[in-house]
């Protein structure tokens, strides 16, 4: 189905700012920070519209009530839609890179439509095969797909979201949440009003054009946003082609409000990956063989609604419908060789039912194809109560959600042969019928159901202690059903109960400590079940085999700090040219996690598996300040990540230079490698910080810009940490914008001003893997984009 999108549309100062000690001026602001559950509830009915968050011409009101900043017991990181809308990125994760403390973008793909967001050392990638560590909501609804738990951000209008919340130790928020959960509020006709259209185009063969449209009229109210935009890439093969939409029509009485919801996509990508570092340092475009490329679609449609029943009572309700598809194909090199007979012969030499048209003279690939068809059909039920207990007011929630999702997985490989010159896979014709697991076509039905239900009651024992606990019990069946072979057949259970406990307590009017212990599950994803067996390995996106047991991971987290509010000119006369506000917090946190789960490679080109790898623990500290007045609007935030391995495990690598001489010393497979505890995680950067300015020159005309400094990550493979660390990296983006009239504006943008070529994620190859080239380095990276230019206008009523 073609998605009927058909709007197509084809700067920076920095600034860090240092803050003060908190004093006792102003009562710290009970700011709404997000939900604290999965479904929340509606914004309020608009006494007087409030300035648009995302562009002049458009108006916006207050979000719903949620938990207040002052009585949440962990790190609040809420970004707005007009923080969105001033880093003028197209997508959404890339916007909270810029913005939100500990976010990263991990360029494993080499597209920028496909990030892999990093949040404390967890992730919510589009790579399947990638352990996901954070779940996703959008408007109530888990948006992990059913087949991996992966987490397709380019399916998502960044134009249609009102804010983004990233909510830590809190288990409500199901499986997956065992690092967080990214919560997005989508806008509606209630929340937006106006019209907007934006424009723009630059760099790399960049066009973009998004378009929104808030109406409300006699309790009716519709919201509709459209997005487009097509590039060449940065790279080479790289070029990709977006096309998305949201759509909402509500209605609003005095107790009651309904949304029906809809969302449809069509993307087609072109893919890079890391490619050796031998040929980027020649040509920073290079891809190690191609074609690379993935086409998504989705259709996505809900209804959600909230009723008050009676004072101090509230209901939420949501059913919903997800259908994902997904076509990707990779070309890649091969273990199979000519070994002087009608066949090819496999890495161990023996003989496979592959022929052997060439006698070894042409160099030989293949090209392997997936087809993922995934439906999810769901809902969640939560009934609130927000009366008082013993004359002290409390907020009591109790909900329940389920969602059933079925696939059906399709992969086969095709034997090519390598391009010299580009190195391009060309097909020949040949489906690989090879009798071992790890190279078979495979179809594959799978099912699970996830089951959660919660309960969590926040109490203001004193006027400046509030108190916080809850609990959720989460359910998860997966049936796998093989069509080919009985291999994939199973049923797999897993159940936890997850507790929180927290509190809050005002020091001082303007000064707040809190702190929090919770627990949180993963349960093993159909993908992970159906590739854990390191003797039959499997090409992680592609393939499936018989399995060992994977146990579920369980994590438990800690939490505390402090956060505050100040005026600078309320303590310093000196600094009375800065009359705004300044918010700030500092906390600490520990993430432990029991049997995690995570993907190592195989001894066969192309292809891994699953393990749990006993204990792991991310820790560190996150700070961030933020001053806010009419023409100025500046941040800073640091995040310390050191993220170690807490158990002696043996993880495979066999592309590690160093395994086989370690490994006749440990006594251990000659493809691994023994991990020690106390050894750093891979691709877990350790030091991220983050700096950006907004400065009002006149009426008109503004600028300003962003910084993000990344340091201290190693590379996939390298958990023994003998390769040092990847190269650190910052980057400089500038914009400008000018309102030409009350409706029209024009801006420009200057990304990575310094011309930095980031290298965000890295991990080995083998070297004789193409006989026609010679590498001397065992290292792969995915390199950033270069400077970009871009020009836009905008129009808004």
């Amino acid at each position: 189905m073609r998605n009927p999108i058909a709007f197509r549309a084809g700067v920076s100062l920095l600034a860090i700012l240092a803050g003060g000690a908190a004093g006792a001026q102003e009562a710290l602001p009970d700011i709404d920070v997000g939900a604290a559950a999965p479904l929340r509830a509606p914004a309020p009915r608009p006494l007087a519209p409030a300035p648009s968050t995302s562009a002049p011409g458009g108006t916006a009101v207050s979000a719903a009530p949620a938990p207040a900043l002052s009585k949440t017991p962990a790190m609040v990181n809420v970004t707005t839609a007009r923080e969105i809308a001033e880093t003028h990125e197209f997508d959404v994760a890339r916007a909270l890179e810029r913005v939100a403390p500990g976010v990263l973008i991990e360029d494993v793909t080499g597209n920028p439509f496909q990030p892999q967001v990093d949040f404390r050392g967890f992730v919510a990638s589009p790579v399947a095969g990638t352990p996901i560590g954070l779940a996703v909501y959008q408007n109530g609804i888990r948006i992990n797909e059913a087949w991996g738990d992966t987490v397709n951000w380019d399916l998502i209008p960044s134009v249609a979201i009102d804010r983004t919340s990233i909510v830590t130790g809190n288990p409500l928020f199901g499986l997956n949440a065992i690092g967080g959960a990214v919560v997005l509020d989508m806008k509606n006709g209630f929340t937006y009003h106006g019209f907007e259209a934006d424009a723009r185009g630059g760099s790399f063969g960049r066009r973009q054009g998004a378009m929104q449209l808030g109406v409300e009229k006699d309790g009716f109210a519709t919201y509709v946003a459209l997005e487009a935009a097509g590039d060449n890439g940065y790279r080479k093969f790289s070029g990709s082609q977006i096309e998305r939409m949201y759509g909402d029509l509500g209605w609003r009485g005095d107790s009651a409000e309904i949304h029906a919801t809809m969302q449809l996509a069509q993307n087609r990508f072109g893919v890079s990956g890391p490619a050796p570092l031998d040929l980027v340092s020649i040509d920073p475009s290079s891809v190690y063989t191609t074609p690379q490329t993935t086409k998504n679609t989705l259709s996505q449609f809900s209804v959600n609604g909230a009723f008050t029943p009676a004072p101090n009572w509230r209901i939420l309700a949501d059913l919903h419908y997800r259908a994902f598809d997904q076509v990707h194909q990779d070309g890649n090199t091969t273990n199979f060789a000519s070994c002087g007979g009608a066949t090819l012969c496999d890495q161990n030499g023996d003989p496979t039912v592959m022929p052997d048209f060439f006698g070894g003279s042409v160099p030989l690939a293949v090209i392997d194809r997936t087809w993922t068809s995934s439906r999810t059909v769901g809902g969640t039920a939560q009934i609130e109560n927000s009366e008082k207990i013993f004359g002290r007011p409390n907020t009591a929630t109790l909900g329940v959600s389920y969602d059933h999702g079925w696939t059906l997985f399709n992969a086969s490989e095709e034997l090519g042969v390598l391009n010299p010159y580009d190195l391009s896979v060309a097909g020949l014709g040949i489906i690989n019928t090879a009798p071992s697991a790890d190279v078979s076509p495979v179809k594959l039905n799978a099912e699970n159901s996830y089951l959660g239900v919660y309960a969590r009651d926040q109490l203001e024992l004193t006027d400046q202690l509030t108190a916080t606990a809850g609990v959720r019990f989460n359910y998860a069946l997966i049936n796998l059903y093989d069509h080919f072979s009985n291999q994939l057949n199973g049923d797999s259970i897993y159940t936890h109960v997850n507790p929180m406990v927290g509190a809050t307590y005002k020091i001082t009017p303007d000064l707040a400590a809190y702190a929090s212990y919770s627990e949180s599950n993963r349960a093993p994803t159909p993908l992970e079940l159906g590739c854990a067996n390191p003797n039959q390995p499997c090409l992680i996106d592609n393939f499936l085999v018989s399995d060992p047991p994977l146990q579920q991971v369980v994590a438990h987290t800690i939490e505390s700090g402090l956060r505050g509010d100040f005026k600078p000119s309320s303590y310093l006369p000196a600094a009375a040219w800065l009359p705004g506000r300044v918010d700030w917090s500092a906390g600490v946190f520990r993430t432990t996690s029991f049997n995690d789960i995570l993907s190592v490679p195989s001894v066969v080109t192309g292809q891994g598996y699953f393990t749990n790898a006993g204990t792991t623990q991310r820790q560190g500290i996150e700070t961030q300040w933020r001053y806010t007045d009419e023409k100025l609007s500046a941040y800073i935030n640091y995040t310390l990540t050191d993220a170690t391995f807490r158990s002696m495990v043996e993880l495979g690598s066999p592309n590690n230079p160093l395994v086989v001489g370690l490994n006749a010393f440990a006594g251990i497979p000659a493809s691994s490698l023994l991990v020690m505890p106390g050894s750093h995680m891979a691709s877990v950067p350790k030091h991220r910080l983050k700096a950006g300015v907004d400065y009002a020159l006149t009426n008109e005309w503004k600028i300003g810009g962003d910084l993000v400094f990344v340091a201290n990550s190693y590379l996939r493979g390298d958990e023994i940490n003998a390769f040092g660390v990847l190269p650190s990296y910052a980057t400089l983006n500038l914009r400008s914008s000018y309102q030409v009239t009350k409706n029209f504006q024009v801006y420009g943008l200057i990304d990575n001003v310094t011309n930095t070529r980031p290298q965000s994620f890295g991990t080995f190859f083998g070297t004789t893997d193409i006989p026609f080239l010679s590498f001397a380095n065992p290292r792969t990276v995915s390199i950033g984009p270069p400077i970009g230019f871009y020009a836009g206008a905008k129009v808004t009523f």
